[in-house]
């Protein structure tokens, strides 16, 4: 334990010094002590306790990124993690993301779904082919070369000709059961023309083309609804609505590009080269960009890839570069959660500079402060980005960033806009320092400042109430469709809603659609877990909502709960009042 208690005794001898030598303080001290300690490495009890945190840390990232599309980190970022996790476990059992949700059944894999190892760089591009060839003792090795689609994984089994299965990757060994949904796919076909074998699952991608995911925003613009950040979090939604004829309205694409199952008299396709030729000739979406090369030509191939990337009229995130022989493939084998004749390579960030024009603040459901900068409109990887969040109000001093600032700006993962850096040259004399206003800009009422963070305590503030009624309605929440950001504005603006409750009491004379009202009524009933969930009562997650459901099992249980705070024991009564029941699944409601 000597190099983290040496890190904490740094951390609090920092303490009494002011804000930029505490910084320099200890980022040195740290430095010295790291240095001073490599050597010696981890501890057992230290390699322990980093394995506990790092399996926690990427779990969390995974139920983000795989399970919300709502990813916190960047794709390198998290790599980084499951690198350091790689090594510190040294013979246990790797990890691999997980898109199980736990709304469908699940089906196990007959041969594991195995993700891809990483390269960032032409020098680990490099390693990861030389390897593959001195293990082959070849130097003719033939590379194909095909875009990383930016999409959910998903295998669809064919027997007899006839689409029978759609599962996602899940945890590589199962995933999810969407056969309902993809049949809605017109993309991929029901059947396979004859001759094609007894039993054969290909495996591909579900993605949303740029066309497709600017006309659905389009439409939820007009409707009110808030706008889809990402054609992947989109796509990964939709592929797991328990809606198929809601799916079928979102025109989902999909691609494939490798084999899991083969069971027939003919031998599988020799080349990877020839696979494709084999799903073309069979209707099924195909890579419709292939390159083939010999070892040295690998690297020019994907920098040209790059420069044409943002010509495609589909999200990528990357190249997959691999062997083309099968037999060469087989010969090499599979890690324990990556082919070895396989590799990703991931282009680094698309950035861009535009100018910051203003920094507004944004008031959340709990009254937390995030600051937001607007961004002069500017286009990233088929997006246009005209915000980006701050995260809180350290990352503006830490950065510096002023109003007329010309800032840098990245899509981290590619999916959230993430200001990265500031170009000083461009600073004008008269640009200033960034004042944090005293007052929210909501309500009034001053702020409440809590160590770095800033709040404003103000229960009754009008963004907070509709930050409140926004996330109860949100998939998050009970899941109301329609009744999102904007009507919600116009409602609350209105004075027809003043709490969560009042969803429940609004009627079509409000300006409400037939639509919208039917989902609210819906709504009525949902599982007890989801509905505490959807409250946003303090300190309570998704399994602490879980836990409350099982321990009271009914709402009328639940309202007398010690745990309650008088506020939330309100609201529940609120929503009881307007017909709202709920309870753990098997269990009935009270009368």
């Amino acid at each position: 334990m000597l190099k983290w208690r040496a890190i904490c005794i740094c951390r609090v001898m920092a303490i009494s010094l002011s804000g930029v030598i505490r910084r320099w303080f200890l980022t040195l001290a740290l430095l010295v002590v790291l240095i001073g300690l490599g050597s010696q490495g981890l501890s057992a009890a230290d390699s322990n306790e980093r394995l506990i945190w790092l399996r926690a840390e990427i779990a969390r990232h995974d139920e983000l990124y795989f399970k919300k599309a709502a990813p916190e980190i960047t794709d390198s970022e998290y790599d980084t993690l499951k690198r350091e996790l790689r090594t510190l476990e040294k013979t246990q059992q790797p990890v691999m993301g997980d898109d199980r949700s736990g709304d469908f059944a699940t089906q196990r894999h007959r041969q594991p779904m195995l993700s891809l190892e990483k390269a960032y760089t032409a020098e680990e591009l490099r390693t990861f082919i030389n390897k593959a060839e001195r293990t082959l003792r070849r130097e003719d090795v033939v590379w194909v070369i095909e875009p990383k689609f930016d999409g959910l994984a998903i295998s669809v089994t064919y027997e007899g000709g006839n689409l029978v299965r759609a599962v996602t990757r899940g945890n590589g060994l199962e995933g999810d059961d969407v056969t309902a949904n993809v049949l809605t796919i017109t993309a991929i076909p029901r059947q396979l023309p004859a001759g094609a074998p007894a039993v054969v699952e290909v495996r591909g991608e579900v993605f949303i083309d740029y066309a497709e995911f600017a006309r659905i925003n389009v439409e939820r613009d007009a409707a009110g609804e808030e706008s889809f950040a990402h054609p992947r979090n989109l796509a990964a939604g939709t592929l797991k609505s328990k809606d198929p004829a809601e799916v079928g309205k979102r025109r989902l694409s999909a691609v494939f590009y490798g084999l899991g199952v083969w069971e027939g008299a003919e031998k599988p396709p020799a080349t990877q080269q020839a696979l494709h030729a084999r799903f073309k000739a069979w209707g099924l979406p195909g890579v419709d960009k292939v390159t083939v090369v010999k070892e040295a030509a690998v690297w020019s191939a994907v920098e040209e890839f790059g420069r044409e990337r943002s010509r495609l009229s589909y999200p990528t995130d990357g190249v997959v570069v691999k062997i083309d022989s099968r037999s060469e493939q087989l010969e090499l084998g599979a890690g324990e959660d990556a082919p070895r004749w396989a590799v990703a390579y991931k282009f680094a960030p698309e950035r861009v500079a535009t100018r910051l024009k203003a920094i507004t603040l944004q008031v959340g459901r709990t009254g937390a402060i995030t600051p937001v900068a607007e961004l002069d409109p500017v286009k990233i990887g088929g997006t246009t980005i005209t915000r980006a969040t701050l995260h809180n109000l350290e990352e503006i001093k830490r950065r510096d960033l002023r109003v007329g600032d010309f800032v840098y700006v990245e899509k981290a993962g590619e999916i959230i806009p993430a200001i990265v850096g500031v170009d000083l040259e461009l600073r004008g004399s008269e640009v200033k320092s960034y004042v944090l206003p005293e007052k929210c800009p909501e309500c009034g009422v001053a702020f409440v400042r809590e160590g770095t963070s800033v709040r404003c305590a103000n229960n009754e503030c009008g963004a907070q109430v509709r930050r409140r009624i926004e996330y109860f309605a949100s998939p998050s929440g009970v899941g109301i469709g329609g009744l999102g950001p904007a009507l919600i504005d116009t409602l609350v603006a209105k004075k027809k809603l003043t709490g969560v409750a009042d969803i429940y009491r609004l009627r079509s004379e409000d300006g409400v659609s037939a639509r919208v009202l039917a989902e609210i009524e819906k709504s009525r009933r949902v599982d007890l877990a989801r509905l505490i969930g959807a409250m946003g009562l303090p300190g309570v997650g998704k399994k602490g909502a879980t836990a409350l459901a099982v321990r009271y099992r009914t709402l009328d249980e639940l309202v007398q709960a010690e745990e309650l705070s008088e506020e939330s024991r309100t609201l529940l009564k609120d929503l009881m009042a307007a017909g709202v029941t709920s309870s753990v699944p098997g269990v009935l409601e009270k009368k």
